[in-house]
């Protein structure tokens, strides 16, 4: 199958705004404010709000079907050129059922979000159709203290040019979170972690090309057990797979059991290569009993365990500035990578 890549946007145009997972716009609307106002003041973009936005989250879950309809209608209405997520959440494929395949196929456009979002990213891949994995209104748009001039570089190649580029590591990231019930936090920026950089793992001096699969790694393990929206297995070959942990923090034993699910699924074997994020290691002061910088390092090595003990010799590279940390680049789900490993770069296209 040819993948499409949606039309780039100019100023002024019109987005529409969904919630497509949970309902935090509603109990945090200046949260949600905030990051609506830099849709706008930044990106000159006018946000258009569907009506799932921001219903409270009983509502959303009691109604998938609302849910999925703002999709479809974003999708089907042409004032609209592209569709940003407010957040992430945990229900999302329960939205998977109601949306309209023809009308998503025949209208390409440009979504974006990431986390529980990997539902909808999933669910445009099997159609064929590149989105961006990233840069969720209430976090990356609504960032304490003002934009991360990293995740804005990133947003704009997405939104605004027919190409991201190559990537940079980030000199320092965050996966600290802000209270959002304090409203004076909305002013104040979140503590950096100096970063280490890309970690090179299995790569003989090698360049390579693919198209990238992939999204949060709960999700996708999800999806392994229900197998309803999983691409037929042969288009995952020479595929490029990313992923990355949420808040949820698995342990070092689950991330373990993903990459084995893969191997005994002879799914693993299809990628040529692996790209991993910075995991998330705290959430609301809340840290893995391990510590942070021990529970990163043992979710490194699970994975290199998992490779050694199905002798598969991924090339992997840990450490990116995706997913549920800060600042952010922008993952283009279905469009291709080229990793160069004697120069260390990483160019998306």
């Amino acid at each position: 199958m040819k993948f499409r890549q949606p039309l780039s946007l100019k100023p002024g145009d019109k987005v529409g705004i969904v919630s497509p997972s949970s309902g935090m716009p509603f109990l945090f609307p200046w949260v949600y404010k905030q990051g609506i106002e830099r849709l706008k003041s930044v990106f000159q973009l006018e946000p258009v709000e569907f009506p799932t936005a921001l219903q409270s989250p009983e509502y959303l879950s009691r109604n998938p079907q609302a849910r999925a309809e703002d999709i479809n209608t974003a999708f089907a209405d042409p004032s609209i050129k592209a569709i940003i997520a407010t957040i992430g959440g945990n229900d999302q494929i329960r939205i998977l059922p109601y949306l309209d395949k023809k009308v998503l196929s025949v209208n390409p456009k440009i979504f974006m979000g990431y986390s529980d979002c990997a539902n909808i990213h999933l669910f445009l891949w099997n159609l064929g159709i590149i989105s961006y994995y990233g840069g969720a209104i209430m976090t990356q748009f609504a960032m304490g203290g003002g934009m991360q001039e990293y995740t804005v570089h990133s947003i704009k190649k997405a939104l605004f040019e027919s190409s991201i580029g190559e990537i940079q590591t980030a000199m320092e990231y965050s996966d600290a979170d802000l209270d959002w019930g304090n409203k004076e936090n909305l002013n104040k920026k979140r503590p950096m972690y100096p970063s280490n950089g890309w970690l090179w793992h299995n790569w003989n001096n090698e360049s390579i090309q693919g198209r990238l699969w992939g999204g949060c790694l709960e999700v996708l393990d999800f999806h392994l057990s229900v197998k309803r929206y999983l691409p037929n297995f042969e288009r995952l070959n020479d595929t490029i797979l990313f992923i990355e942990t949420s808040e949820e923090m698995p342990t070092d034993g689950f991330v373990y059991r993903f990459i084995a699910a893969l191997a005994e699924l002879s799914l693993l074997k299809k990628f040529k290569a692996i790209l991993v994020a910075y995991p998330k290691a705290q959430f609301c002061n809340k840290l893995p009993p391990s510590g942070r910088e021990f529970f990163i390092a043992q979710q490194q090595e699970a994975i290199k365990s998992a490779l050694r003990d199905y002798m598969a010799d991924i090339p992997v590279i840990f450490n990116l500035n995706f997913g549920h940390t800060d600042p952010q680049i922008i993952i283009p789900s279905g469009g291709l990578v080229s990793i160069d490993s004697t120069q260390k770069t990483i160019r998306f296209s």
